[in-house]
């Protein structure tokens, strides 16, 4: 892996194509066991744009029964104020009675998914949980509960796997992060 640029910032390799293949593997391992023996509908939610590639990956390694859905979430009023957010791809089957599993990218500051949640619950939905490939708990500070966590980062700007920099960047391999 080298260094790349964009917009004049520089990043370094953060996490090598295998060690994200191992992670989502993980993932999966745990997932399976959780759900082979469910006989409810399970379905997974997928936060565009950014974890479109990890969810790809990751329900090719899943052995149960499941069905996928789509959202684009946008926050506005930023994320410290009110963690405000906008569903602009919203779901498109009932949830009623059925687990889901949100599939997350990246868990920041945790505001937006956990308002995601409450929007979710409030659907009457048999059980909600989350997986994230990447979590930062240094700033979230366990705000929400993260059922399925690849791998805990600290507090630094990562790119590529599906995770961008002004839209850029998500079709790297690999996953690099921010030099300061």
């Amino acid at each position: 892996m080298d260094i790349i640029t964009y917009n004049e910032k520089v990043f370094s390799p953060f996490l090598s194509k295998e060690e994200i293949d191992g992670i989502v593997g993980g993932l999966a391992t745990q997932i399976n066991a959780d759900y082979s023996d469910i006989e409810e509908d399970v379905v997974l939610v997928s936060i565009l744009d950014g974890s479109f590639i990890f969810m790809a990956d990751l329900v090719r390694k899943l052995t149960f029964q499941f069905e996928v859905e789509f959202v684009k979430i946008r926050s506005y009023n930023g994320f410290e104020s009110e963690g405000e957010i906008e569903l602009i791809l919203d779901l498109h089957k009932d949830i009623k009675g059925k687990h889901i599993i949100v599939i997350e990218d990246i868990v920041d500051t945790g505001l937006t998914i956990e308002k995601f949640i409450e929007q979710l619950q409030a659907l009457n939905p048999n059980s909600v949980k989350v997986c994230s490939l990447l979590s930062k708990p240094d700033v979230h500070n366990d705000i929400i509960n993260i059922d399925y966590v690849g791998k805990e980062i600290p507090p630094v700007f990562v790119i590529g796997y599906g995770l961008d920099i002004d839209g850029k960047g998500r079709n790297h391999h690999g996953i690099y992060q921010l030099e300061v």
